[in-house]
């Protein structure tokens, strides 16, 4: 077992304290989004080694937030050592295990992040693998170059996720039912709009009348996103009051919130984003401390506000569909979604606390003061400790983690046992095949 050194990013949805509170520093005002532990090339953990701690000393204590993202402890100290991914690469059969090297590569396949949002993040859909590596090649050989903004794949890889609420979590996941979108979009009708927003309005509900549903949802987004008229309709429906419609109306099914209330929020941080139109269409779910929600490949989603513990492929793969200043490719998006609607995907544990989605790249232990609780490992492991105190032990030798502490554990590592007062979440892969003594 090997404590980890990780980085905070300091994107500007995020919130100033949740993140510092885990790893047990004091908030200085700075937005604290997302915090990495993994081996994703932007921003690999780093190893503690011995000698880190004499340059440390030195050093002082860090800022957790500042313009760019920093690499932090859990006592706000600024890291040392090597990263993770020249770790792996000294020994990959070893630090990985042999079935994961050989459906992976030679690489993490996974990449663990605490995230905090106070606002909602841009609508985005993850392409799936055959998707990634058609787009990755496709842009390799005729650009843009790959740190170009409108560049939409980075890497070759599918980028499904899993979201766990540490605190009360809102996301959009997936699209509701067409009856609701359409009743959503109806009741604008009533609103005073000009003759121009009317006819934009009138158009949006003649393509919900198309004859499959995922056309009909297609067209709908496309219209949305791409008419220069739809800014000035989510200005001048957010000058206005909205009548509240009956128990039970249409336009209710599949949100946990009224969708005017989800349509106010966003518009109060996204004024005159098209996007706002295109949230409405899609199941908002509200998520209590513990549960979970999966996002896989071709799902249009969103995280609204809240804290919890996100795990995904290790991959920087967004097509974005609004609700942000970046590029937007409506051709791309629509290329990549799943026009269907269907329920948000929660997920429950196993019996061990262990939380999987559709995909082989990842796998989530959920652990509360465990009691000599085995760790479910299949391949290598991260362990993120984010209240109270763990102790890890593997043939003898133990280290304990307090909030904020972390560390990498390699296929190789004898069973690892967890006992202590806390929470212990633990990154792996979603093989079938566990280890012989995980």
């Amino acid at each position: 077992m090997r404590r980890l050194n990780n980085t905070v990013k300091n994107f500007d949805w995020g919130t100033p304290d949740a993140i510092p509170a885990i790893l047990g520093t004091v908030p200085d005002g700075t937005p604290c989004a997302e915090l990495w532990l993994g081996a994703h090339p932007l921003s690999p953990s780093r190893l503690e080694v011995a000698a880190a701690q004499e340059t440390n000393s030195a050093l002082g204590y860090g800022r957790v937030g500042s313009s760019s993202s920093v690499d932090v402890r859990a006592n706000g100290r600024v890291a040392s050592g090597p990263n993770l991914i020249e770790y792996i690469a000294g020994d990959p059969e070893g630090l990985l295990g042999r079935d994961s090297l050989e459906v992976f590569g030679p690489r993490l396949p996974f990449l663990l992040k605490v995230l905090s949002a106070q606002r909602a993040l841009s609508i985005q859909v993850h392409p799936t693998p055959a998707q990634a590596a058609a787009g990755f090649a496709r842009e390799e050989e005729t650009g843009p170059d790959l740190d170009a903004p409108e560049r939409n794949y980075k890497d070759a890889s599918a980028k499904p996720e899993l979201i766990y609420a540490l605190t009360e979590f809102h996301a959009l996941s997936g699209f509701r039912p067409r009856k609701a979108v359409r009743a959503t979009f109806e009741r604008f009708l009533s609103l005073s709009l000009s003759a121009t927003s009317l006819d934009f309005l009138g158009e949006i509900l003649g393509s919900l009348k198309a004859l499959s549903e995922a056309k009909a949802f297609s067209r709908t987004v496309e219209r949305i996103l791409g008419d220069p008229r739809a800014p000035g309709l989510v200005d001048e429906i957010a000058g206005q009051d909205f009548a509240t419609p009956p128990r039970g109306h249409a336009s209710q099914i599949g949100t946990a919130v009224d969708p005017m209330q989800t349509f106010r929020e966003l518009v109060a941080d996204y004024p005159g984003d098209p996007g706002v139109l295109v949230a409405l269409m899609l199941c908002r779910v509200h998520l209590q401390p513990g549960e979970a929600l999966a996002m896989d490949s071709g799902v249009l989603h969103a995280y609204l506000g809240g804290t919890g513990i996100e795990i995904m492929a290790s991959s920087d793969n967004v097509l974005r569909g609004g609700l942000t200043s970046k590029h937007v490719d409506i051709p791309e998006l629509t290329a990549t979604a799943t026009f269907t609607s269907g329920a948000p995907r929660l997920i429950e544990p196993d019996r061990d606390g262990v939380l999987k989605g559709a995909t082989e790249d990842f796998a989530l232990q959920a652990l509360r003061c465990p009691r000599l609780k085995r760790i479910d490992r299949r391949g290598a492991a991260i362990a993120l400790c984010t209240s109270g105190s763990i102790t890890l032990t593997s043939v003898g030798a133990s280290t304990t983690l307090t909030r904020g502490q972390s560390v990498f554990i390699g296929a190789n590592e004898p069973a690892v046992t967890a006992d202590g007062h806390g929470d212990l979440f633990i990154a792996t892969t979603g093989l079938d095949r566990a280890l012989p003594f995980a």
